[in-house]
């Protein structure tokens, strides 16, 4: 039995794919929900518009400083793993559900795999990107998206053997749903969201963000769903009087974000995910980060790295409204390994392993 570890947005959308697969695959799994996204829309709809099946458990560990977040998952899927151990734990992406259950597995001699590995930012001021290397270097099995977090691997003297390409079961989902999903209107708009911490919790930053949304509503309407821990931001640093015509909305569910994402003029976004999800929709998109993790975005996809300033931003989002938009130009390689049949690739490992 397979421990499928979930705990924050981008992992249920992998989950969904993989959960698809496995069941094709006859792969007897569970998923373990950690509980680090304990508001609604960003947790337990998911499950409700994927159809996964429910958790086995859920380990409510809420939200926290790294360090405490991460001992109560590992605290708590340790006493899990004691009383029904499991064959693998399956792990996605690069949040504290990935390190810490992970952890708890290599100390337990359980194997591992991470979907995802091989990412690097080469910033360790990123949380994640210690997550990210902390996870590779315990893992047994490791499938990076693209051929850069692969060379990434091998450059850190990961064994070969366990190393297999296959792309990205997010975009697997993407794929899958993207035709099912109506268009929006016509009109041009902006779709923004904006989440991590190096944006939300500085308030400098964070003004400087607001501000931009704001001029940019002189080009086109502005669309935010905003992720709770931006909203308590926003209300702690007394700034929502900034957004007076920028169309300030709850969180989304997965389909109608996808909604408004496909039909937008350009997003504007600090997410790795939507990073690949607009350069595979060849949508423009406005990433505020210093660096990114998805190299081949910026090379070959639509995507464009900006500071958090006033004036870079409304260069970088205007430019598409005015001008031709951003097309994606796949090498072949890249265009094999999106073409929504992933989380296949993995299953086909797992039962060639098992």
């Amino acid at each position: 039995m397979i421990y499928l570890i979930g705990g924050a947005r981008p992992n249920f959308m992998k989950i969904a794919a993989l959960s698809r697969a496995f069941e094709k695959y006859e792969i007897f799994y569970e998923i373990i929900h950690t509980g680090q996204h304990y508001d609604y829309n960003m947790d337990r709809i998911f499950f409700e518009q994927f159809g996964l099946k429910n958790p086995l458990v859920h380990l409510e560990v809420g939200s926290g400083p790294h360090g405490e977040q991460t001992a109560k998952i590992m605290e708590r899927f340790e006493r899990l793993c004691f009383d029904v151990r499991p064959s693998m734990v399956f792990t996605v992406g690069d949040v504290n559900s990935t390190m810490a259950t992970s952890l708890v597995a290599a100390k337990m001699h359980i194997p591992i795999s991470h979907q995802e590995a091989g990412m690097r930012s080469f910033d360790k001021k990123m949380p994640e990107e210690i997550n990210r290397i902390v996870t590779d270097h315990i893992s047994d099995l490791l499938f990076p998206i693209a051929p850069q977090d692969r060379l990434n691997l091998y450059n850190e003297g990961i064994d070969r053997d366990k190393i297999h390409l296959v792309g990205d079961p997010m975009i697997d989902n993407l794929l899958y749903y993207i035709d099912k999903i109506p268009d929006t209107s016509t009109e041009k708009y902006i779709l923004v969201e904006l989440h991590r911490p190096a944006n939300v919790d500085d308030k400098d930053k964070l003004t400087k963000i607001l501000k931009a949304l704001e001029e940019l509503t002189d080009h086109a309407h502005v669309l935010f769903p905003l992720h709770p821990r931006t909203r308590k931001m926003i209300e702690q640093f007394k700034l929502k009087d900034i957004l007076k015509n920028v169309e300030c909305w709850d969180p989304m569910g997965y389909f109608e974000f996808i909604k408004y994402m496909k039909n937008a003029t350009v997003v504007i976004t600090d997410s790795d995910g939507i990073q690949q999800e607009t350069s595979i929709l060849n949508i423009p998109c406005v990433s505020i980060r210093d660096t990114t993790n998805i190299e081949y975005t910026v090379k070959y996809g639509t995507n464009v790295l900006v500071e958090p300033d006033v004036i870079k931003i409304l260069a970088a989002a205007t430019y598409p409204i005015y001008n031709e938009p951003f097309k994606s130009h796949f090498p072949d390689q890249l265009k094999q390994l999106n073409d929504g049949n992933s989380a296949e690739r993995i299953a086909k490992v797992l039962v060639e392993k098992s």
